[in-house]
């Protein structure tokens, strides 16, 4: 299972539990495959894009995309405009694989 922290040393213990249930319950991985499968399909949207097409909010998708490009999985593409900001694309990275 992927156990990197997502939470800073800095951040109260709230936000360390919160962490914790996202990893333990699974829907870190799920939310990870769910925009890993977008990207592999639809490559070259942003983080908001994603977000806006699979319902699952850009703050979501952009930290499952971040935990993506730590495994290798994606790689950031050109910036485009998504409501009036620039934001990376993403592409899917040569060497997939599971996620865990």
């Amino acid at each position: 299972m992927l156990r990197p922290p997502i939470a800073r040393t800095t951040d109260p213990d709230t936000s360390h539990e919160a962490a914790e249930i996202l990893n333990e319950s699974g829907v870190r991985t799920t939310l990870m495959e769910q925009c890993l499968e977008f990207v592999q399909r639809f490559p070259g949207h942003t983080a908001g894009e994603i977000g806006d097409r699979t319902g699952l909010g850009h703050d979501r998708v952009w930290r499952r995309l971040s935990d993506l490009k730590n495994l290798g999985r994606v790689i950031q593409g050109p910036a485009k405009q998504w409501h009036g900001r620039a934001q990376v694309t993403w592409l899917p990275a040569e060497e997939q694989g599971r996620l865990i």
